[in-house]
């Protein structure tokens, strides 16, 4: 580091034989590329400062400090700073002080730039595979993304279900330490054509697990621990408060933290006709209770109705909850092309009371397709997925990932959207290996799946997807904080041929361990929820998959 500041200095001062010479020491001594990179870059925005300061072109001198300011210290005030120093280089080199300008607050980012020779990516490395035994396999009800949870890391223990046949939801406890396990199989009568009528798990703070099943517009169906931290012994089926729980589909379990309970964020209505409600458990009445406003709703809006898809809840370090969210509304042609438009935001400090834009303006609920904030524009007809993922870096910064149409191909491209502390920026990721479009009722058959979004300790963001044109296995992609410059060559394999299925990832062990758990299992999904053919798989094995990031 200390070669590395000095060759900065000598750089400045013009003596480009010692930058280089210290450059070369600094690079020996095992400095990271990326860091040599973004030094380098802060000090050429320096130079090209300094000149503007010499021109008089004080605006431009101005951005070229904050990029300086931004790209050497991420996360510093750059706007503030380049203020700063703007005013010191003009007395320094004797320029008169010209009024400096009061702009919109955003500094110059310096662009990505590709390096010429790539810094070792740290790697996913696979360290246990846990076989659970053979479940239910005609379509994806097992693996869909929008299971929260679909599995999950409680203290020592990791809780998973899944449907074995038509009369056997299975549920596990895996003891972390030894891997021992502990399976219970709840009898019952479930729908397994539909793959919407997928199991979701959460838990109270005395430990006892809840999980709601098997609708698709439906009835709740609601069961909870008789024992804490244990999966053997099981109320009745039971509704929460009788409350709009006749039409429900996604239930959403967000786990208790700081003083906000156990709480279930879910749908009523229909897939174009719908309102999202929260209710909230309290553990010393043994009841749910509802949030006096519903939080998202098209049931209103005119001359269309509509509804919102959320991506996955994410929680702040603050105890702030987070969601992005698209629009349906009613189909579009003869072909019945889904039609999901535009992507939004909304974040509560009070577990959904009251909800607030991305530049803190305040939401009047519930919040709708007229005042929601769209925080990118998709158009109607361009095949842009509902329910996909969302996280938050060290910042508590959002950061979303989705599929829709690149404008230039027409083809469903994989995208990431996140907010810099300003503004919200956007790049492209991989391409769908064919076209093909959303189109057509009930659960599709899609040659990729939805992103999922993972953001380690470093800040790098990590999307992991199923692409069938690359041997239908999960990938995942890997971008480098602070740039997040997408590179192909990052992209690794996490697993053979999994049909259909899509991740399912444990993030609450991803947050406390930095392990990477993910279920896999080969996945058949007839075409809009279609009768299962004799020939088709019906069955096959589950396992939990653990990586480790390095």
């Amino acid at each position: 580091m200390l070669a590395l500041l000095a060759a900065a200095g000598f750089m400045q001062v013009g003596n480009m034989a010692q930058a280089r010479d210290h450059l070369r020491q600094s690079e020996a001594w095992g400095q990271k590329a990326r860091l040599i990179r973004q030094v380098m870059i802060s000090g050429v925005h320096n130079s090209l400062g300094r000149v503007s300061v010499l021109a008089g072109q004080t605006e431009r001198a101005q951005r070229h400090f904050e990029g300086a300011i931004a790209t050497g210290m991420p996360g510093s005030d750059s706007a503030l700073l380049g203020r700063a120093r703007t005013g010191l280089q003009q007395e320094q080199l004797g320029v008169d002080q010209a009024p400096l300008p009061l702009r919109d607050n955003r500094p110059m980012i310096a662009a990505p730039v590709m390096p010429l020779e790539r810094a070792r990516v740290p790697r996913f490395q696979l360290h246990k595979t846990l076989d659970l035994g053979e479940a239910w396999a005609g379509n994806t009800i097992n693996t869909v993304i929008f299971r929260h949870h679909g599995i999950m890391t409680v203290g020592e223990y990791q809780y998973t279900a899944f449907y074995v046949d038509e009369n056997t939801l299975r549920l596990v406890r895996r003891h972390l330490q030894d891997d021992s396990l502990q399976v219970h199989d709840l009898a019952g009568e479930y729908n397994l054509k539909d793959a919407h009528n997928s199991i979701s798990l959460g838990m109270d703070r005395e430990g006892h697990l809840h999980i709601s099943y098997d609708h698709h517009g439906t009835q709740l169906k609601y069961r909870r621990s008789l024992q804490p931290h244990d999966v053997r012994e099981w109320t009745d089926e039971l509704p929460m408060t009788g409350q709009n729980e006749e039409r429900v589909t996604y239930p959403t379990f967000i786990l208790p933290r700081q003083d906000f309970p156990l709480t279930l964020l879910y749908r009523h209505g229909t897939h174009n006709n719908g309102t999202a409600f929260i209710k909230t458990y309290d553990e010393a009445r043994k009841q749910w209770q509802d949030h006096p406003k519903p939080i998202l709703s098209g049931s209103e809006q005119k001359p269309w109705t509509a509804n919102a898809y959320w991506n996955n809840p994410v929680v702040g370090e603050d105890g702030s909850l987070h969601l992005s969210f698209v629009w349906r509304t009613h189909t579009l042609g003869e072909e019945k092309r889904v039609n999901n438009i535009n992507v939004g935001y909304a974040k509560s400090y009070d577990n959904g009371l009251n909800w607030w834009t991305s530049n803190h303006q305040p939401y009047q609920l519930p919040i709708t397709p007229a005042n929601a904030e769209t925080v990118w524009p998709v158009s109607p007809g361009s095949n842009l997925m509902n329910q996909c993922s969302m996280a938050l870096d060290s910042q508590q910064r959002p950061h979303i990932v989705f599929y829709s149409n690149h404008p230039s191909t027409g083809i469903p491209t994989f995208q990431h959207l996140w907010h810099d502390g300003i503004e919200w920026r956007h790049q492209y990721l991989a391409q769908a290996s064919q076209p093909f479009n959303l189109q057509g009722g009930g659960t599709l058959q899609i040659p990729i799946s939805r992103p999922c979004v993972l953001i380690d300790r470093q800040d790098n963001v990590h999307v992991i997807y199923r692409d069938h044109g690359q041997g239908a296995g999960f990938y995942i992609a890997t971008m480098m904080a602070p740039e997040y410059c997408y590179e192909r060559n990052t992209l690794q394999a996490l697993s053979d041929d999994i049909g259909f299925a899509e991740p399912v990832l444990d993030r609450e062990r991803w947050n406390s361990e930095n392990i990477l758990a993910i279920i896999h299992q080969y996945n058949d999904q007839p075409n809009h929820d279609r009768i299962i053919n004799s020939g088709e798989i019906k069955r096959s094995a589950v396992f939990i998959s653990d990586y480790s990031w390095a």
